[in-house]
């Protein structure tokens, strides 16, 4: 288990435990929002993605991410708004899961395999938001379209290294 800081403790002190992953352990702080507490590495590694996905992703993404209000500079926690709406297991929801998917998939952001498996989706990581909307809450097995990057707009090293290459190589055309 991770350390947690005094402020960490001061904040769960009596606080309603809601649930417990793999990796984390999340408490209700009773004003709209829960704490995601770290149990390992892996938790701390679950905090790191979800935080870099929502920080990352552009507004049509970020709408169906659950907001992170707060986090530990070392992802020991976070604090997310909590949702309340439980995600229904519909023809109708099984379908707007679908383009939800697909929608991240075009935008570069590979979804875990309980939400991507929309014809039977993990439907604790689910809720709605009162318009009806889906939302996801628990977004630390997501991965980018892409290995080794940090954001699914940036290009691979390799591709810019071809990139400089070909641009010193047009500079020295220049000269010639």
């Amino acid at each position: 288990m991770i350390q947690l800081d005094d402020n960490i403790k001061q904040k769960i002190k009596g606080k309603k435990y809601i649930g417990s992953g793999g990796t984390r352990i999340v408490y209700d702080l009773g004003n709209g929002y829960v704490l995601k507490i770290a149990k390992s590495k892996n938790g701390i590694s679950c905090n790191r993605i979800e935080v870099n996905i929502y920080k990352s992703s552009l507004k049509p993404i970020k709408k169906y991410l659950a907001k992170i209000t707060d986090y530990h500079n070392e992802y020991h926690w976070i604090i997310m708004k909590k949702y309340d709406r439980k995600y229904p297991i519909s023809s109708i929801y099984k379908l707007k899961l679908m383009k939800l998917v697909k929608k991240f998939r075009a935008n570069g952001i590979i979804p875990s395999k309980g939400i991507s498996q929309y014809y039977e989706p993990y439907s604790p990581n689910l809720r709605l938001k009162w318009s009806g909307q889906i939302v996801i809450i628990d977004y630390g097995g997501f991965k980018y379209a892409r290995k080794h990057f940090n954001h699914p707009h940036q290009i691979s090293p390799t591709t810019a290294n071809n990139i400089r290459k070909k641009a010193r190589t047009k500079k020295a055309e220049c000269y010639e």
